[in-house]
């Protein structure tokens, strides 16, 4: 049995038994983190962030520790490094959403909590750049427009893969690929 523990964030209404959670268990990695589901998710933003940067600096703050993070705990656990020092592990997000969107042609919206703090700190150079860091996104996502996710990348100097014909959902297939190309 792997005795290495994954601090994994989830998607909203998701579960850390459920998805790349299932993923990782089927791996045989322990896994610690938080479901944006129940009593969680009715938090105030400010609440969650300050137990995730609780759950990271108590035991996933050094350099061997693996984050992995979905959607909107991608959003979250962005949120949190964002007023830490530069995260010594290694970060992978799936699918992260960076702030507000609008889109008109699909009649959809999506405008989270402090919508445009992500990337105002990625424009003035100011968010602390992780040791390793590597984002995945949906050519097509709608919730977060991949040229933007692109453009964060590069100002925290992550590694980014677009996935073509993609949206949110990068599929099972793809992520369990990346999961074995990353922890496998």
């Amino acid at each position: 049995m792997n005795t290495e523990t994954i601090y994994y964030l989830t998607g909203r209404g998701g579960e850390l038994d459920k998805g790349v959670g299932r993923a990782l268990l089927d791996m045989r990695y322990q896994l610690s983190g938080r479901e944006m589901s129940g009593t969680f998710d009715l938090l105030s933003i400010q609440n969650q962030i300050d137990l995730i940067t609780q759950d990271l600096l108590d035991g996933f703050w050094h350099s061997e520790a693996k984050v992995i993070a979905v959607s909107y705990g991608a959003y979250l656990l962005l949120h949190t490094l964002s007023a830490l020092k530069p995260y010594p592990g290694k970060i992978l997000l799936l699918s992260p959403v960076l702030g507000g969107v609008i889109n008109k042609i699909e009649m959809r919206y999506f405008s989270p909590p402090r919508a445009d703090k992500l990337m105002s700190l990625a424009e003035k150079k100011e968010f602390p750049i992780p040791n390793e860091i590597e984002f995945h996104i949906g050519e097509h996502d709608w919730q977060c427009p991949f040229k933007r996710v692109v453009d964060f990348s590069e100002a925290v100097k992550g590694k980014c893969h677009v996935v073509p014909d993609t949206g949110h959902k990068l599929g099972k297939e793809y992520v369990t690929l990346i999961l074995n190309r990353c922890y496998g």
